[in-house]
């Protein structure tokens, strides 16, 4: 141990040394006692010039053996492997637009309906490109039900122009109790004067439709709204499969192996030919 400590002593008495001799050298330079010469210069210019290029590099955060290594300089693109597709919103109004997302296309089939099914149930993205004008007026898109889960199975018949898509009835109808149902344009317009100004923010966008908070309304008026949500998505899930499967003619729904619908729709039929 007293053998490592005095080898620390005699490194720091030469340093200092050394730094004493630097200091007198550069004393005598600068009050002209001795005179500059090329070498000194010219190692001094080195000196200073390597320490202000690592300088930048560590007020950079980079590595400056990078420099070493060939065409590490700069950084490689990130390639975007994403693949547009063109997906329908809807506004719940029963008013649709087509949109292109960039998503990572998967190869097969069942697979691709799959991931189709999944992006009509995404949120909006309310950027520049989905926040379109229709016809003169701002087109805003409502959140369609997340049904994804419920896709027991699709397979083609007709020679590929034929798409039949069997659901899941039970997670259908746990889909539809659970979502947030947003209020349609028109019913914020008429129930605005009736609102409480100081009301939170949730329960002036949204119905519960069954939780404790949130404004009540008649079951009879939330079911309505239920299959309209259903309505809107089922709609918006057939124009986007028609746009991404150009050979299909028509698409056949089955709820749990049943081709009737299950929750009486009016205006929507289980089948639906191209357009």
């Amino acid at each position: 141990m007293n053998t490592h400590l005095q080898k620390i002593k005699d490194y720091l008495l030469s340093l200092s040394q050394t730094v004493k001799i630097l200091v007198i050298r550069f004393y005598k330079i600068g009050t002209g006692e001795t005179k500059l010469t090329r070498d000194f210069i010219f190692l001094f210019a080195s000196w200073f010039s390597l320490l202000i290029f690592f300088s930048f590099f560590i007020l950079a955060e980079q590595n400056p053996f990078r420099l070493l290594v060939p065409f590490q300089l700069y950084s490689y693109p990130s390639l975007d492997h994403r693949e547009p597709i063109v997906i329908y919103i809807s506004n719940g109004e029963g008013e649709q637009i087509p949109i292109h997302r960039k998503v990572l296309k998967q190869e097969e089939t069942g697979d691709f309906i799959y991931q189709i099914v999944g992006e009509v149930g995404s949120p909006p993205y309310f950027d520049s490109v989905e926040a379109l004008a229709k016809d003169g007026k701002l087109f805003s898109p409502k959140k369609l039900l997340d049904i994804r889960y419920a896709l027991k199975q699709s397979w083609f018949l007709e020679k590929d122009s034929k798409l039949v898509i069997d659901w899941n009835v039970q997670i259908l109808q746990d889909v539809m109790e659970k979502y947030r149902l947003p209020r349609t344009k028109s019913e914020e317009t008429s129930d605005s004067e009736e609102e409480n100004p100081n009301a939170p923010v949730d329960t002036i966008t949204y119905y519960s439709g069954g939780t404790e908070t949130g404004p009540k309304e008649p079951e009879e008026v939330t079911n309505k709204r239920k299959i309209l949500a259903m309505e809107s998505t089922i709609r918006a899930l057939n124009a986007s499969l028609f746009e991404n499967f150009k050979n299909i003619k028509s698409i056949e729904h089955h709820f749990s192996g049943e081709a009737s619908p299950v929750y009486h729709w009016e205006s929507l039929s289980s089948q639906v030919s191209r357009p």
